[in-house]
């Protein structure tokens, strides 16, 4: 059944995410272009051009993914999705998977483009114009300071994070769209959204409080020293820029849990039409 609601959700949203992915590769094509002149300030407009669509890509594709599930649980075709005879979860979870996927390829598409269009953008940054190259060159001197496995451990952090934002999203339409909230239509969410992010805030400082640990160079390797927020901020424009505090990351998980486990009890529980 969830491989049938997957193909659904290809089939209702495919337009949408050709679009989006359409409109990419034609900037980059074009800011690749303009950049290849080498002209002043032709070629700068070339690369902004190139970058843009470059950094928008995966979340301008996860935003189009969540209104298309407020409309399609909750709005314009809540109707038929609310009325198929399956559980509200089974639907969510179908919903919820085909958004990370879509995450994932939007995630391997970014870098595939970036490649495409590196060797013209290494050419006015001086760098190496060979991709693979350089893929290799930055693997290299990651294992020359850390453990193959911590470095896996950093990139799975890494995809973890753009993934932990549909579950955000679908948390916020979800919520936002429960009594009495859903009287405020798209603006339900957005308020919930807004909350979210907020509390999400408080609690990653609260984190950083409770782990006062950063990653950062310890005789050439990577390593862990202690880090104090509140020194940090005392120490204003002094801050230490070589250090990454770790304690975001428990709460960043915590936060994705809580905003699933949520977004299943609403399912279950509190469904709503706008």
């Amino acid at each position: 059944m969830i491989t049938t609601l997957l193909k659904h959700e290809w089939l209702a949203t495919r337009s949408l995410l050709g679009s989006i992915g359409a409109v990419a590769v034609l900037l980059i094509a074009a800011g690749t272009a303009l950049t290849a002149t080498g002209w002043p300030g032709i070629s700068l407009v070339g690369m902004l051009m190139v970058m843009a669509p470059l950094a928008a890509l995966v979340p301008a594709t996860q935003i189009a993914l969540a209104v298309h599930y407020w409309q399609s649980s909750y709005s314009r075709t809540g109707y038929f999705t609310q009325s198929l005879p399956l559980s509200g979860v089974t639907i969510y979870l179908a919903k919820r998977a085909w958004a990370l996927l879509v995450s994932l390829v939007a995630a391997l598409a970014t870098a595939g483009l970036l490649m495409a269009a590196w060797p013209v953008l290494a050419g006015q940054l001086g760098g190496e114009r060979n991709p693979f190259s350089l893929i290799q060159q930055m693997w290299d001197a990651g294992t020359a300071v850390t453990s193959t496995p911590v470095l896996i451990a950093g990139i799975l952090l890494f995809v973890g994070l753009i993934l932990i934002w549909p579950i955000q999203y679908f948390f916020a339409a979800s919520v936002g769209s429960e009594t009495p909230l859903n009287r405020l239509g798209l603006g339900g969410p957005v308020v919930v959204f807004l909350g979210l992010y907020l509390a999400s805030q408080v609690l990653i400082f609260l984190g950083m409080v409770a782990l006062p640990w950063g990653l950062t160079m310890v005789d050439g390797q990577l390593g862990i020293e202690s880090w104090s927020v509140f020194a940090e901020i005392a120490a204003g424009s002094a801050s230490r820029d070589d250090i990454m505090p770790v304690g975001f990351v428990p709460m960043l998980l915590l936060i994705g849990a809580v905003c699933l486990l949520r977004t299943v009890h609403s399912w279950r529980r509190k469904i709503s039409l706008v």
